[in-house]
């Protein structure tokens, strides 16, 4: 019997992953990057999870869900910060403050997702 949570929640990462935009309207080398380490890590991340969930039973879903969830947060400020109708500097600051906080939580929440899936390791 397969662990279908595990299996879901990977599924879900590997789907955020997929769904990362690239490029956009207004090219912008800082939001590639993000992007870029958020799609490897989600991928990486979502294909031990379907691993495990085929190999184990058990385990915590949650904190990969999470993870998708802030992925996907993420990359939508992204798309607002290089999207935006009228230009704003000070709009886009804030935003990018926003964004960097929430980048910076996300190798907090790859160690919770990597210990719930055996230690699993994944480039950040």
């Amino acid at each position: 019997m397969t662990n279908t949570s595990m299996d879901d929640a990977g599924r879900c990462l590997l789907s955020v992953a997929w769904n990362i935009r690239t490029g956009g309207p207004r090219a912008d080398p800082r939001a590639d990057a993000v992007r870029e380490r958020l799609r490897t890590v989600c991928r990486g991340l979502g294909h031990a999870a379907c691993r495990f969930a085929a190999g184990n039973g058990g385990g915590d879903p949650v904190p990969l869900l999470r993870l998708a969830d802030r992925a996907y947060e993420i990359d939508t400020l992204l798309l607002l910060v290089g999207t935006s109708l009228i230009p704003d500097p000070g709009r886009d600051w804030r935003w990018w403050g926003e964004i960097e906080r929430l980048v910076a939580e996300v190798d907090g929440m790859v160690g919770e997702a990597s210990a719930v899936l055996g230690g699993v390791c994944v480039p950040v």
